[in-house]
């Protein structure tokens, strides 16, 4: 391809051409580094001498202000910064967090703008090419707001690094989403007439997760991690330090993480109860599950990753009860603990959490708690009735 003819103007560093019979304007500018190097930058492309103009004093701004990372970067596109932070963050992450970032942005993210060039990108880029399509795929406020964070996560690492020199974009619009499900706590009524569905219509190995789910408060990768060895009968608790997700059984994201269970009389007797089960079952098939893990399948096989969710969604289709998830049998521990007078400190010690944590996500109000701390005012004052 023929190199473009570059015209120079009166103005310094700034060109014009032709292109396509219709006049353009450039700039080639000429400048040395922090280290006495000897570099250029040129644009072209402009439809007037004043954008080029424009653009120029920008840069040599940046070049006097000894910000030659902005120049250097100033074609970098969002898949290549997305690179640079992965590279940069790694060693700072647990592999889960890794991979969770990584399917964010491979598979919302990157497809749409990882060719746009970063000091593009804009609120309405990131509106139009992202936002809105997810929208329309009816993903809710609560996941639109993940996948913002991490997009956003990117940007400031450039900003903080000198990358770029400023983030364009700010919380996309999500006026039109759907609202995130908000998770609830049950009360013990509700929870005694689940698990009697689940004793007495579903099998031990769903009845058994799910009540010591409730009793725990226990996250659902670590009850999948749990091994016998794990589980203390002669001392009665149960060592909680590890988790298992999709890619397999690894050690906790917090040292709170990290703590030992007392179980009660419930608790043992649960699982004594599912123990005599399972020692049956693995005489024939303990070639499947060779780490011990606790909780396994009719087959021998460890429960999968979405094991309960399959069985609480077909409770819900079969009983009429409102969507859950195991994570709500946690928010019901937590809240029911809190209710009782239980010190936030102990609760969150006891779920592998922070108090300010215990305090902002997982605290409930139960309409029964509500009635009677109305009910308790009639026990504190006697109010007569206002003469007319």
């Amino acid at each position: 391809m023929a190199r473009v003819k570059m015209t120079k103007i009166k103005l310094d560093s700034v060109y014009w051409y032709k292109q396509n019979g219709k006049k353009k304007f450039a700039y080639r500018y000429k400048f040395y580094d922090k280290f006495g190097k000897p570099r250029e930058k040129s644009k072209q492309g402009f439809d007037s001498i004043e954008k080029a103009e424009r653009a120029l004093i920008e840069l040599k701004a940046n070049v006097l202000d000894g910000n030659e990372s902005f120049v250097e970067n100033d074609n970098i596109t969002v898949q290549q910064l997305h690179e640079l932070y992965i590279q940069s963050t790694r060693a700072t992450w647990k592999p889960t967090s890794e991979r969770n970032h990584c399917f964010v942005m491979e598979n919302y993210i990157l497809p749409n703008i990882g060719q746009y060039k970063a000091k593009n990108i804009n609120n309405i880029i990131i509106q139009n090419e992202v936002f809105n399509e997810l929208i329309e795929k009816e993903f809710k406020t609560g996941s639109l707001m993940s996948i913002y964070q991490r997009l956003n996560a990117v940007f400031s690492f450039a900003v903080k690094n000198e990358l770029l020199p400023r983030k364009k974009f700010t919380t996309p619009n999500l006026k039109s989403a759907k609202e995130s499900v908000k998770r609830h706590a049950f009360s013990i009524e509700e929870m005694e007439f689940i698990l009697e569905t689940l004793r007495t219509k579903y099998k031990i190995t769903h009845y058994t997760t799910v009540a010591l789910l409730f009793l725990t408060g226990m996250r659902i990768g670590e009850l999948r991690a749990l091994t016998w060895s794990d589980i203390d009968f002669n001392e009665s608790v149960i060592h909680i330090n590890k988790t298992k997700d999709r890619y397999g059984a690894r050690n906790p994201k917090t040292t709170n993480s990290y703590r030992e269970f007392p179980m009660n009389n419930s608790i043992i007797q649960l699982l004594t109860n599912y123990k005599e089960w399972h020692d049956d079952k693995m005489k024939s098939y303990s070639f499947r599950n060779p780490d011990n893990h606790v909780f396994v399948n009719y087959a021998g096989n460890p429960i999968g990753e979405n094991f309960l969710i399959r069985i609480l969604n077909l409770l819900c289709e079969r009983e009429g009860l409102p969507y859950f998830t195991p994570h709500y049998l946690r928010h019901t521990f937590v809240t029911i603990q809190l209710l009782n007078n239980v010190p936030v400190t102990t609760v969150a010690t006891l779920i592998g959490d922070t108090p300010d944590t215990v305090h902002k996500v997982y605290a409930h109000s139960l309409p029964k708690n509500e009635r009677d701390a109305s009910l308790k005012m009639d026990e504190l004052i006697n109010l007569e009735s206002f003469d007319l």
